[in-house]
């Protein structure tokens, strides 16, 4: 037989008063439930507990005195983790693991997460790089408490919203002669060697994408980083077509490179915000809180590229 919180706490309470009236009025229920409850106790043990005494109440027998230390130590610990528990919910502080598939998350992240750190000096947030379903798998199964990723094919069991939607672009060098327009159409990417960003879910994206719009793809190069792509992009070994961008027009290496508005009506690709069903501890809630309200501000339009219509 299982035995309950409350049988346990009804037991002890009958046993410390030596009587299950003065428990029942401590406990405020009925005296039978007192009674079931000591009962319950004695069944699971197989053990006689507590001595009855007609109109004198009961008291401990040896074994009962034992058993009362014991129960009275389970429920101390039980009543420290469940306040551990709700300062875990509700504290703003402790550890928050962060998955992420957004290639440019660098450009935004440490602006979301920074106030949060320097605020709450308690808090201390691990960030993981990973790919679309990585994130989502991470995520159901506890490794990570909230995930950054794109909005396609999205498990059952995540709550996710719109963080921002980021139209296709083309990035080539500051000193190919695109770069001087003011805008593209993928006709104009017609025999442009191309560079990949090859990362699962995007590299299917990409080659889909210039595939419908009718351009016959020359991956010279393919990489799994922005950054490697971006700075082939500016060694001039091709242009690259991306969806988000980072706040600066020049590599690591040092090279400047140029995004360029593509004329179409490409769907974009949806960066969200993912969370497990329920209530998430207060951590999670600030966190996200805090990517909210920094891709509303006017700043966040320019990780994007618009597209011209």
């Amino acid at each position: 037989m299982r035995l309950s919180i409350k049988a346990l706490s009804y037991f002890l309470a009958a046993a410390e008063h030596r009587s299950i009236a003065r428990a029942a009025a401590e406990l405020h229920v009925v005296p039978s439930a007192v009674a079931n409850a000591v009962e319950q106790v004695e069944q699971a043990f197989e053990l006689k507990l507590l001595e009855r005494y007609p109109a004198k109440g009961v008291k401990p027998t040896a074994a009962g005195f034992e058993l009362m230390r014991k129960i009275r130590h389970l429920l101390d610990e039980y009543q420290n983790l469940m306040l551990e528990g709700t300062e875990l919910r509700t504290a703003l502080s402790g550890k928050l693991s962060v998955g992420y598939y957004a290639p440019v998350a660098p450009a935004f992240m440490p602006a979301i997460v920074g106030p949060l750190i320097r605020d709450h000096p308690d808090v201390r947030v691990r960030f993981v790089e990973c790919d679309n379903e990585g994130a989502q798998a991470g995520l159901l199964d506890g490794t990570y408490e909230v995930i950054v990723f794109v909005a396609e094919n999205v498990r059952p069991g995540i709550e996710w919203e719109t963080l921002i939607e980021a139209p296709p672009y083309l990035l080539v060098s500051r000193d190919h002669q695109l770069a001087k327009k003011r805008a593209v159409t993928f006709a104009d990417m017609a025999g442009l060697p191309l560079v990949l960003l090859d990362l699962p879910f995007t590299s299917e994206y990409y080659r889909a994408l210039l595939e419908n719009n009718g351009v016959a793809a020359d991956f010279v190069a393919a990489a799994s980083t922005t950054e490697m792509v971006r700075s082939l992009v500016g060694a001039g070994v091709g242009g690259a077509v991306l969806n988000m961008r980072p706040a600066t027009d020049v590599s690591y290496a040092g090279a400047a490179v140029a995004a360029i508005p593509i004329r179409s009506s490409a769907p974009p690709l949806r960066l969200v915000l993912g969370l497990q069903s329920g209530k998430p501890r207060r951590l999670v809630e600030a966190f996200a809180a805090a990517c909210r309200a920094h891709f509303a501000l006017p700043k966040a339009d320019e990780l994007i590229v618009p597209a011209k219509s």
